[in-house]
């Protein structure tokens, strides 16, 4: 018995260090290109420019103070400034839809201001 246990408890050891190897992981297949839809227009410069001139009346009329104006003139700039960085690679679906995103909540800023709900 008590060479059973001594052989079992060798056996043991001895098989710890192989179950214990490092084995190599097969090599990263390399993946393929995500193709996207890229627009060569760009989509929110038109938009931006309506923005701009609603900006503009909104000044001229007195519905937006000097303050307000510049604010939001800013915030149609860093819109632009965006578009420019997103459509140097080709303007993807997703970020032409955060720039239709953008245009749109800062318009929404602009016609509330205008309207002095906010």
């Amino acid at each position: 018995m008590r060479i059973h246990r001594s052989l079992l408890g060798a056996a043991i050891l001895l098989s710890s260090p192989a179950a214990a190897q490092f084995y190599r992981s097969p090599a990263p297949v390399p993946r393929a290109p995500v193709l996207t839809t890229a627009t060569p227009t760009p989509a929110a410069g038109a938009q931006t420019r309506w923005v701009y001139e609603d900006i503009r009346e909104g000044a001229r009329n007195g519905q937006l103070s000097h303050r307000q104006a510049k604010e939001l003139r800013r915030e149609a700039a860093e819109i632009d400034v965006l578009e420019q960085r997103y459509a140097a690679g080709g303007l993807s679906d997703s970020e032409a839809a955060e720039l239709r995103t953008r245009v749109e909540a800062l318009h929404s800023i602009i016609n509330a201001k205008r309207s002095h709900l906010i």
